[in-house]
């Protein structure tokens, strides 16, 4: 009950990027009358979920619904039949959510180690709807606000006052405050460093946008970051039930002047990694050490190391020596009399 319109496909999609009329554990191959339909117009696209039931509840009943993205940047959600409050959905097995998320992906490498790579996942917005209002017959429209990505020169960008620190990067073209979905390219680029002097070269660009000013409340300083590597730890997201789209990821707090590269989770991951590293070294140098020893001594026993253990070999111990007379051995195995013991093993069946 979700679209998800990003190029990187990764586990936690249902925690970070959708666009969800109504997520949860649905699924249309336990019905012959369930659908899922897209149809796109070149104005507008439209999915429809049709007659579907919930995996984990059938008798709830078959839900309808659709959404709509147009070209002008509205997304509008419409409710047919909705058979139960979507209070009562169960999120056991799927995450429950009914709104909007989105979230950047940044890849970067990891020096102490060759071919791995980290990576961050920043949710940077996040629009939740009120369940108790999503009912039969019901349409709920979403409007955007101005952004920087609508700026297309130098001087309307810096001088843009619709509640986002904005920034020109030359070298992109691109005017952004960074955090969006072409993040990596920016990090990439060194526009972090470029947006400290808001000066346009040349002062070419200076003419006002277009559109009329907006007075909109400050954003947000916070990010929550999603770091994942090879392995994964366990956080439970504070917007739904623990799924297993929702843990397994490692939660933190970053404001707009944090950045990935000396984030502390990675130093202490690069840390770990060197000391791993300096551990297997030494004890390969030492099973190295021994193998050369013991070679030595077998070619050369009349050294000092080879009568240095010779004369400390295990049969020379005290408590190893057993005086034995006449050569009998001074101990003898008794077999008792009567019945046996012994071991029945079963075959495995």
């Amino acid at each position: 009950g979700f679209i998800y319109t990003g190029e990187v496909v990764h586990r936690m999609l249902t925690a970070t990027q959708y666009i969800a009329p109504l997520m949860a554990n649905f699924d249309p191959s336990v019905s012959r009358n369930s659908t899922v339909r897209y149809f796109d117009n070149g104005t507008a696209l439209v999915v429809q979920w049709d007659h579907v039931h919930l995996q984990d509840n059938y008798n709830l009943g078959s839900f309808t619904f659709q959404a709509t993205l147009l070209n002008d940047g509205r997304i509008i959600f419409g409710y047919k039949e909705i058979p139960v409050a979507v209070t009562q959905i169960s999120s056991t097995n799927h995450p429950v959510k009914v709104g909007l998320s989105d979230a950047f992906v940044v890849v970067h490498r990891i020096q102490q180690i060759p071919n791995v790579r980290r990576r961050t996942i920043y949710e940077y917005h996040r629009v939740e709807l009120q369940m108790s209002k999503i009912t039969n017959l019901s349409a709920v429209e979403m409007i955007p606000l101005p952004t920087c990505l609508q700026f297309s020169s130098c001087g309307p960008c810096v001088t843009a006052q619709i509640g986002f620190n904005c920034s020109w990067c030359s070298k992109l073209q691109r005017c952004s405050s960074g955090f969006d979905r072409h993040r990596q390219d920016w990090v990439d680029s060194g526009c972090p460093e470029e947006s400290k002097d808001k000066i346009c070269e040349n002062n070419i660009d200076t003419e006002t946008p277009s559109y009329s000013t907006t007075t909109l409340l400050p954003t947000t300083t916070k990010f929550r970051v999603l770091t994942t590597t090879r392995g994964s730890t366990t956080s439970h997201l504070p917007t739904s039930l623990p799924t297993e789209d929702d843990t397994k990821i490692a939660l933190h707090l970053k404001d707009n002047g944090a950045s990935t590269d000396d984030s502390a989770v990675e130093k202490k991951g690069g840390t770990l990694h060197a000391g791993l590293i300096v551990g297997i070294l030494v004890l390969v140098l030492i099973v190295a050490a021994a193998i050369l020893v013991t070679i030595y001594m077998y070619h050369h026993p009349t050294s000092a190391a080879s009568l240095f253990f010779i004369e400390r070999r295990p049969s020379r111990w005290p408590a190893m020596k057993f005086r034995r007379g006449s050569g009998h051995p001074a101990y003898a195995e008794v077999e008792p009399v009567g019945e046996k013991e012994g071991f029945i093993v079963s075959e495995q069946c």
